[in-house]
């Protein structure tokens, strides 16, 4: 073995060491947390846009949106899933840090009793002490919640006004049974209540209304996360010599973008602004309940022909169909462009070259501000100054001498500041990207840095170790 092959070997080695230790201290590494809710549309009929109110068109609406509280009807269509936000990692550990101290804290002896001649005011109570006692044992590492249900247990049964004794001592998880024992008096029904310790909340509650957990490790994300990094790490093997990592690499990268923008297209393209406008109610009813039409437009047929004819570039026979919307593209693309570079370079061009030498700037007061008009003056002379030299240095129907040689030159200097202010904005995004690579690679995944203070605070010891 070489000494190359030796530097390379021991350097990823030492990486891999390094990667074990950060898997399996602190928090780990590498994580993607979510929250997950719910989310719901139903199908209603508002008025048409226009109309006097006779004339109504079916949509799809949020179910919370102020169209489905004034037109939805019990018997009206409604469709409803799962959604999942990510969320910061630092959500989920201050979750848990809340939920460990109110475990605790449920098996905790009561601090001076609970105080309350009624339901609410002894819950009242025995919430304010709970959430003391959580809170002391996080010392401000996160932020404990109590809730007392009141819409479930008024559904129970409960009545905020019932007399009871509240209990004098014991731990918290007794006396709260304590006091929904004694308040169970005034109840019609005979309820069943429970405590539930999810997300960093306890929550007082019945056993029908209990929440479940809504943030946890998202593990498709995640999967997704070290599928990037690896990814990263192959492209940048390419540093040491060309590589089958790098070629298998370099070919995904290529097949998933291709897949990616295919998709979008479809989604954000054609199924809203060609189906959208030729079957407006098959696309709303079926793929975008959101989607707003104003019904059939058959205009839409001519890029729908143009689409096929494309497509016959695929066909053994007939391939020349498809040349005519390759023209039609490559036609409309250039006029749109030569418009579009005419206004926005070739006549904004010349419309400050012929702009006054001196430049009078105003401020707010109508006074002239002299400092700030004698530089824009001196920009005004650059740009003329510029522009002239460097057309001269084109102008080859006169020989570069004397005057005009020098002027010649010095649209030179222009040019040249120019192509090495352009290479080096270029440079300048490239290294931007390789900066945003190291972020994620050194903190979405490794977590060895946190810029946005998404997770703990790197310990003293070293960037491999938290908290």
């Amino acid at each position: 073995m070489n000494r190359q092959k030796l530097t390379v070997t021991v350097i990823i080695g030492i990486f891999l060491v390094l990667l074990g230790i950060r898997a399996v201290s602190g928090h780990g590494l590498g994580r993607i947390y979510v929250e997950r809710g719910s989310a719901s549309f139903v199908k209603v009929d508002v008025p048409a846009l226009g109309s006097d109110g006779s004339e109504v068109q079916a949509t799809w609406v949020p179910s919370a949106s102020d169209e489905a509280v004034d037109f939805a009807k019990p018997t009206s269509e409604r469709i409803e899933w799962t959604s999942v936000t990510p969320v910061p990692p630092r959500v989920y550990f201050e979750a848990n840090l809340s939920n460990e101290a109110l475990d605790a804290a449920l098996s905790s002896a009561v601090p001076e009793g609970i105080t309350g001649a009624d339901l609410e005011t002894a819950l009242a109570d025995w919430r304010s002490k709970i959430l003391a006692v959580a809170a002391a044992s996080l010392d401000g590492r996160a932020t404990p919640q109590v809730v007392i249900d009141w819409s479930a247990l008024r559904t129970a049964g409960y009545r905020r006004d019932t007399g009871i004794d509240a209990p004098a001592d014991g731990d918290f998880r007794k006396t709260l049974d304590a006091i929904l024992e004694a308040g169970r008096s005034g109840a019609i029904v005979d309820p069943a209540t429970t405590v539930v310790v999810a997300d960093g909340r306890l929550v007082v509650t019945t056993p029908g209304e209990a929440p479940v957990s809504s943030i946890g490790l998202s593990w498709p994300r995640t999967i997704g996360l070290w599928l990037a990094a690896i990814f990263t790490l192959a492209i940048f093997s390419f540093l040491y010599k060309d590589n089958p990592l790098y070629k298998l690499a370099e070919s995904t990268v290529v097949g998933v973008s291709a897949g990616y923008w295919m998709v979008i297209g479809l989604w954000d393209m054609i199924v809203p602004n060609l189906f959208g406008k030729l079957l407006p109610g098959f696309v709303q009813g079926n793929l975008i309940p959101g989607l707003s039409t104003d019904g059939t437009n058959w205009a839409y047929l001519v890029p729908l022909i143009f689409g096929l004819l494309l497509l016959m570039r695929l066909a053994p026979k007939g391939q020349f169909f498809s040349l005519w919307t390759l023209a039609f593209i490559v036609g409309t693309t250039a006029a749109l462009r030569m418009v579009a570079y005419i206004e926005g370079d070739f006549l904004s061009q010349i419309n400050a070259t012929v702009a006054p030498l001196y430049q009078q700037v105003v401020n707010a007061d109508g006074s002239v501000n002299g400092y700030s008009s004698f530089w824009a003056s001196v920009r005004q002379i650059t740009l003329v100054v510029g522009v002239l030299a460097c057309l001269t240095y084109f102008f080859f129907s006169v020989e570069h001498k004397g005057a005009v040689g020098k002027v010649a030159r010095l649209g030179i200097w222009f040019l040249m500041i120019t192509f090495g202010a352009a290479f080096g904005f270029t440079v300048m995004g490239r290294i931007a990207l390789l900066a945003a690579r190291f972020e994620f690679l050194f903190d979405d995944w490794l977590w060895i840095i946190d810029p946005m203070n998404q997770r703990t605070v790197a310990s003293a010891t070293g960037l491999l170790f938290w908290i």
